[in-house]
């Protein structure tokens, strides 16, 4: 595996861990905090093979719409809604309002966290 995926791959389940219990945040988002904007999909990938030691909160991550992507008859679908559900999250046929439960990131939350160079950020 290249290291470029490796680090990739270490960025998606550092900001995964982020999302505080009760919110959720989409896999573009997660791309763009690991510094790879446009590769949502990979985000997918990346929580697809996570080690079960990584023990990631990878339900909290939705589509930009609001959705779960999973098809609404997969095993994947019923798991992620119901561990929403246990963390106060209201699923509505398969969507979150993002009204309510979008975690606002360090991009969305303030202008300043924009400025940080990713040197600094990560100090």
């Amino acid at each position: 595996m290249s290291s470029n995926m490796e680090h990739f791959r270490q960025q998606v389940y550092f900001w995964v861990k982020q999302i505080p219990k009760g919110q959720v945040t989409s896999y573009g988002t997660i791309a763009k905090l690991a510094g790879f904007p446009r590769h949502a999909r990979h985000v997918s990938k990346a929580l697809g093979s996570a080690p079960d030691r990584q023990r990631l909160p990878w339900q909290r991550v939705i589509g930009a719409d609001g959705k779960i992507a999973f098809s609404p008859d997969s095993d994947h679908y019923a798991i992620q809604q119901k561990l929403l559900q246990q963390e106060g999250v209201i699923v509505k046929k398969g969507k979150v309002d993002l009204k309510l439960f979008a975690w606002r990131s360090p991009l969305e939350s303030s202008d300043e966290a924009l400025d940080i160079r990713a040197e600094e950020f990560f100090r």
